[in-house]
């Protein structure tokens, strides 16, 4: 039986006064970036959709996606190895979405395309594999050797179950060592008949915090959740933003001429506040955060493919008081991101000849 948590009405309910305008803004250095590695320098990324740091043997796990792989450097950006390629074997992946450093050092990837969890060692060695069987995993971290799985979010990994019934989409799917669902966390703040926005409207980023909490920023809404690990909602907060998102709205849809067949095409209006989040060394909250108006931003374009990157920004938060510490300038488009020791903090943006560089800058 799937055990569902839904948002606590009498959690607490908090919102960051705190100006981002008035925060310190620091603009950083950047300490190495490349957007060719490997032994003959001609290797490059392909949708990367995460970024992992591995504090205990200082690597940097870049899943590259869109070459089904994961992509290993040390923290002076050196290519150590590659794990994984195309394919379906043990080892081999379909669209990996995300990973998780486990308390063995070993790393957890979440293989999208072929639904299911793999496991490597700190060496790269497959060790073995979790078939995931009623949801797509995208995003994870894993827990007493419980997967807390985010099955909507990520570039490679947006999963929308448009014949589900359900009020509700899942923000966090927990499962066990064998990949059943064992548990669920929810909200009931956002309800759509509408199951296209109501999807888009929970997709979350996942965090783990040192204490053992989960904060999940929403990709569309200036809403942050704090669940425990037994998904009792602690807090919902907001932060202050220098634009007001437009949450999402159908723009148009079509379906076959008869009406029995499955949707063909959707169009939503919407601005993006958030696109990863991860704890740093530091234990504050880090979070990749949309710093103008994504829906006006593409609108001074003509056309969608001509449109610039959108300024993007790090805001870097206290999580036991839920309020803005500072604010980190990054390049514009930045998306995929981990943070180091040292005030370091690592990301993949798309550079002015179109190539995507691994960068690493100090603040």
């Amino acid at each position: 039986m799937i055990l569902v948590r839904v948002l606590v009405i009498g959690a607490a309910l908090l919102t960051s006064f705190f100006n981002p305008s008035q925060a310190a803004v620091d603009s950083g250095r950047t300490l190495w970036s490349f957007a060719y590695f490997g032994p003959c320098q001609e290797d490059y990324f392909h949708r990367p959709s995460d970024i992992e740091i591995g504090p205990e043997n200082s690597c940097i796990y870049v899943v590259d996606s869109g070459n089904h792989r994961v992509v290993v450097f040390d923290f002076d950006g050196r290519f150590i190895r590659t794990i994984g390629n195309k394919g379906q074997g043990p080892g081999e992946f379909s669209r990996p979405s995300g990973a998780s450093i486990c308390r063995d050092s070993s790393l957890a990837v979440a293989d999208y395309g072929n639904n299911r969890i793999q496991i490597f060692d700190g060496s790269g060695k497959f060790l073995r594999s979790i078939n995931t069987k009623e949801i797509r995993v995208a995003d994870l971290v894993v827990i007493d050797d419980r997967f807390f799985t985010v099955p909507t979010y990520g570039t490679s990994g947006f999963n929308v179950n448009m014949g589900s019934d359900a009020e509700i989409q899942p923000l966090v799917v927990v499962m066990d060592g064998e990949g059943n669902v064992v548990d669920e966390f929810t909200s009931s703040d956002f309800p759509d008949t509408q199951p296209f926005i109501r999807a888009i409207k929970h997709r979350v980023c996942l965090a783990l915090s040192p204490d053992r909490r989960l904060f999940l920023p929403f990709g569309a809404l200036n809403v942050i959740l704090v669940f425990d690990l037994d998904g009792h909602t602690l807090a919902r907060f907001e932060r202050a933003l220098p634009f007001e998102p437009v949450p999402p709205e159908l723009a148009s849809q079509k379906t076959s001429r008869d009406g029995e067949h499955t949707v063909v095409q959707m169009r939503a209006r919407i601005d993006m506040v958030s696109q990863a989040a991860h704890f740093g060394p530091d234990g504050n909250l880090f979070i990749l955060t949309y710093a103008v108006s994504m829906d006006k931003w593409r609108r001074r374009y003509d056309r969608l493919e001509e449109a610039a990157p959108v300024p993007m920004r790090f805001d870097v938060i206290d999580p036991q008081s839920y309020t803005l510490i500072r604010t980190l300038e990054c390049d514009a488009g930045a998306r995929a991101f981990g943070v180091m020791d040292g005030g370091r903090v690592v990301y993949v943006v798309e550079d002015d000849a179109g190539e995507l560089v691994l960068k690493c800058v100090q603040y």
